[in-house]
């Protein structure tokens, strides 16, 4: 009998250097490489709303469209990789505001909120002894360095019970890590938003909404410009994603929403599915899942990918194959063996072992099928006993 094995992953965020910088624009043309194709979401109408390119040390590190209405962020456009500066993050407390919301003419470096008065934007005192979180929505632990430190802003935020904010960490953020880290090892760039939709009556500081729902929408894909002085993303020098991340070679799309209550589980959803909830016109075009002809095929393949069922696709072709249960337990001890007891350098040895941990599967259907033989020998002799 093949035990069940279960990984557990732990991702500690660390924590959010200097000042920030923040730009409301017209439009998104000065960051407009952290939407795919350079196409913000269509849809999202209404008075009362900001774009802003989130700057930080000479750097745009997301964007953001800001409703000041509410004082909460409808959504933020952030990729991955795209870690950039060199200092590294941490949390800043207070957290920043943009002072250019109040006053097109103001600064464009966010500043302390601790002292700050705005009728148009969260400030950090609104937060004080509320009960709420300031709920990330472009998450800080996805980047790092001084990327991570530009999330830190209150225009980045929404007000989240805490049990919800670490439940949406887990269900969610930690699950579009590791498609991230796929779609990089892939050699494609991760276009993610994730926003706040359906507001409570609730108001912390009788000042911030409350969003009842928080969403997130990714695309991976390769980016169309690869100039790197157009898209600073492609200059992102991080080390190389780990071995055992698996390389998937086809563009995907997938999608998630919450209710922000602790005891509501997220939903896994496609794209096409989240605009007609939200209802926008479209967050993506052209991301392969986000037409009829791949929408389903492809959820159920990011589904795989998310439960470690899929085998690496050895081209863009047809369906990938599903990993047999139990594969994930006899790939696990073949790694083991190739961690622990072949002695490093020998070239010829570890390209044998490597061979073995391909050969997993098969290794595993027939270890099954003999267990399946030893069980009905077994059952034949107690039914029919000697003597």
């Amino acid at each position: 009998m093949v035990a069940p094995v279960l990984l557990l992953s732990l991702v500690w965020a660390a924590g959010c250097p200097g000042t920030v910088r923040g730009k409301v624009v017209q439009d998104f043309q000065e960051c407009g490489w952290f939407f795919q194709n350079k196409m913000p979401p269509q849809g999202f109408l209404g008075r009362s709303r900001l774009r802003i390119c989130q700057r930080f040390k000479n750097h745009y590190h997301f964007a953001t469209l800001y409703r000041t209405d509410l004082r909460i962020p409808v959504y933020s456009a952030y990729r991955y990789p795209c870690s950039m500066g060199e200092s590294e993050g941490y949390r800043p407390s207070p957290w920043f505001h943009e002072p250019q919301i109040d006053n097109q003419n103001a600064d464009s470096d966010m500043r302390s909120s601790t002292k700050a008065r705005s009728t148009k934007q969260a400030m950090d005192g609104d937060y004080q002894d509320s009960g709420y979180d300031r709920g990330h929505l472009y998450p800080f632990a996805l980047n790092d360095k001084e990327s991570a430190t530009a999330t830190c802003t209150l225009t980045n935020a929404v007000p989240q019970e805490h049990g919800a904010n670490v439940k949406w960490y887990q269900e969610v953020e930690a699950v579009a890590e590791k498609l991230a880290r796929v779609c990089r090892k892939s050699g494609r760039s991760m276009y993610l938003l994730t926003g706040s939709a359906n507001p409570s009556r609730t108001k912390i500081n009788n000042r911030v909404a409350v969003p009842r729902t928080v969403w997130t929408a990714l695309c991976c894909t390769v980016p169309p410009d690869q100039d790197q002085n157009r898209d600073p993303c492609l200059g992102d020098r991080a080390p190389p994603e780990d071995q055992d991340v698996l390389e998937y070679n086809r563009d995907f799309s997938f999608a998630f929403t919450k209710e922000m209550k602790p005891e509501r589980a997220a939903t896994h959803l496609t794209v096409r599915e989240l605009q007609r909830k939200l209802p926008v016109d479209h967050l993506f075009l052209g991301c392969r899942g986000t037409s009829d002809s791949d929408e389903r095929q492809t959820f159920q393949e990011v589904e795989g990918l998310i439960e470690n069922k899929i085998i690496n696709p050895v081209n863009n072709t047809g369906s990938p194959a599903l990993r047999p249960f139990g594969y994930e337990a006899t790939a696990g001890t073949v790694r083991s063996v190739c961690t622990y007891l072949v002695v490093p350098g020998r070239s010829a040895v570890l390209a044998l072992s490597h061979g073995i941990l391909y050969l997993a599967p098969v290794l595993h259907g027939a270890a099954t099928v003999a267990a399946l033989l030893l069980v009905n020998a077994f059952s034949v002799l107690i039914d029919h006993p000697r003597g």
